[in-house]
Order: structure tokens, then sequence, then C-alpha cells
């Protein structure tokens, strides 16, 4: 058999490519090239995939839907979701004896060519825990600062001069993970509202905090949190990563360990914004596992639940289920 996203030899017996990580036995589909509405032909769009003739979108781009599964147990899922044009959410993972690194970032749709902005600094991220993972990783939160710092720079060597107004930008949520006998040692760094989760049979635990202007005036006591999230500016983020981002800014970092069965899950609001119901989350992820399904399987009904409610916004997820004894030997 044959792997369709790489092309590499896979043994029949085989459920995900040693090479690239794709799930052989559901690999994603590929997109059909169609016709515009108008009656031009596919043929008949620009390198962006819009139509010559009237300007509408012709071809869709691959990065309107990516998944990546380097294990049963380890996964990620990106959809443009049903109302925006085009997908500027990304994400990254890496995976190397222990350790498990995941990403994901959030392009600020307000900004221009935001995809920009979470392509750079996902990669830069990804890039930068995997060296340290392979030089040892003495101290987990400064190596999660360090990426987070490595991802930002990677952005700013993408960002034209004549960009800075406005420029391209976006939120992450980062996690850098060792996986033991007895559970998970996690380091999870963020910059925006994306968010990560621990779920496990008492509910979901939320990790990260949003750095927006609800959670900010409440903090502070200038408002209540009723009064705030009435607000029309309540989910504005008040920190992004991008070149008109504050100087020296800080990502927040904590440090936790689970044990027993559970999954870390990062999304983007593309998918909290319709699971903010207590243990909403928690409920989607444990029907999976009443079924027996892996972590992709997982990934792909989030992502379809959001759908279903609007798909306002673009979402993505990645996961890593802990099951008994460890991840490492799934």
């Amino acid at each position: 058999m044959q792997c369709p996203a790489c092309n590499t030899e896979a043994p029949n017996e085989d459920l995900f490519c040693e090479n690239c990580g794709v799930n052989l036995k559901s690999p994603p589909a590929a997109a059909p090239a169609a016709g515009c509405t108008c009656g031009a032909s596919a043929d008949e769009a620009d390198e962006d995939g819009f139509c010559l003739r009237c300007g509408r979108r012709v071809v869709r781009p691959a990065s309107d839907h990516v998944e990546e599964a380097l294990s049963p147990v380890f996964a990620a899922v990106s959809d443009r979701g049903i109302r925006h044009d085009r997908n500027e959410d990304r994400f990254g993972m890496l995976q190397s004896g222990a350790w498990r690194v995941m990403a994901v970032c959030d392009g600020v749709s307000a900004t221009r060519k935001s995809e920009i902005a979470s392509a750079a600094v996902s990669e830069g991220l990804v890039r930068s825990l995997g060296d340290a993972v392979k030089g040892g990783v003495a101290d987990p939160e400064l190596a999660m600062r360090q990426a987070i710092a490595a991802g930002a720079a990677n952005l700013a060597t993408r960002t034209p001069r004549d960009e800075r107004e406005n420029p391209p930008s976006t939120t992450v949520v980062a996690a850098l993970v060792r996986t033991s006998e007895t559970g998970l040692e996690v380091a999870i760094g963020w910059i925006g509202d994306s968010r990560a989760y621990w779920i496990d049979a008492s509910g979901a635990t939320p990790l990260t905090v949003d750095h927006s202007w609800l959670n900010e005036v409440v903090a502070s006591g200038e408002m209540s949190a009723a009064a705030a999230a009435a607000a029309p500016q309540a989910h504005a983020i008040t920190r992004w990563i991008g070149a008109d981002a504050e100087p020296n800014l800080k990502a927040d970092i904590v440090r936790r360990s689970f044990t027993g069965a559970g999954t870390l899950l990062l999304c983007t609001d593309g998918l909290w914004n319709y699971a903010s119901a207590e243990n909403a989350l928690a409920k989607l992820v444990h029907e999976g596992a009443a079924t027996g399904e892996d972590a992709l399987a997982t990934a792909r009904r989030l992502v379809q639940f959001a759908n279903e409610r609007g798909g306002q916004d673009n979402i993505t997820v990645a996961l890593l289920h802990l099951s008994q004894p460890n991840p490492n030997k799934s």
C-alpha cells in the first residue's frame, strides 16, 4: 500500500504512515477541482484560487482542512469552518521518545494575511522545542518561553516592512509534554485566547486563562463578570504575537502533572465558543472514548461539532490521549 499524502510504501496491515503519520485506513479526501458558478472552469482561476471572470473563490486551498496523526493517541485537525473564506489557523506537532510537542495558533482575522502569522509562529515554536528535546530539557518552562519567542522571531522575519500597519498577528497555545509510566508532565504556554484543557473522568479542567478584555476588567475589579460579559468588546484579546504587539510581551506559562486516563486538548475559540457550558467538551471526548475511537477521530468529531453549530470561525483541535499504561506504548 502507498501513503496518499507522501507516497511512502507501507505494509498493508499498518494503520499509520511511518513517514508522515497519516491515517492510512481513513486518509483525508482530496478536494475536487470545481468550476465557478459564473460558468468559468477551475482552470480560469488566479494563483490564489479566485475566478478571473467574476472574482469568486473557485479552488479551495489545501489549508482549508488539514489533518495530522502521529500515532493513534496523538492527532490534530484544522478546518476553515463555514463562514470564513479561508483558514487562518495553523497547528504543529512533534514526537520524540517520551516527548510530545503541540502548538495551536489562531491568526487574528482583523489583521492582514494572518495565516502568515499563525504558520510562522507554529513552525518556529515547534522547531525550537524539537531542538530543546534533542538537547535535553532541563527546564521545561524556560524551553517553552524560548520557543514562543522563537515563533515570534520567525514571524518578524516574514513580516514585510510595508505591512507594519495592522500586520499579520496570531494567538498561540502550546504544550511540551513528557510521558512516563505514571502519566504526563506538561508545560503549557500561551498568548491570547486559544486554550488548553485537561479532560478526564471528572470533567474538563481549563489550564489557561484568556488574555481578554473581559478577564482584565474583572480581575482589576472595574466590572462584574456579568456586566463585562455583556459588553461588545468582552472577548477582544489583549495579547497577541505580531509586529504591533507590546514590546517584551511575555507568555503565561503553567506546569502540571496528570495521572490516570485523560486527554490533553488544545483548541482555538472556533471550538470553545460552542462549548462554553460546563463540561461540554468533556462530554464530547467521553463519547468518543466510549466507542474506542482514536485521537484523529475525536479531533474530527470536535471540528464537526463546531461546524454543525454554525462554524462561525476557523476551528483547530490538537489532542493527546493518555490511557493505561501510557501513550508512549500505544
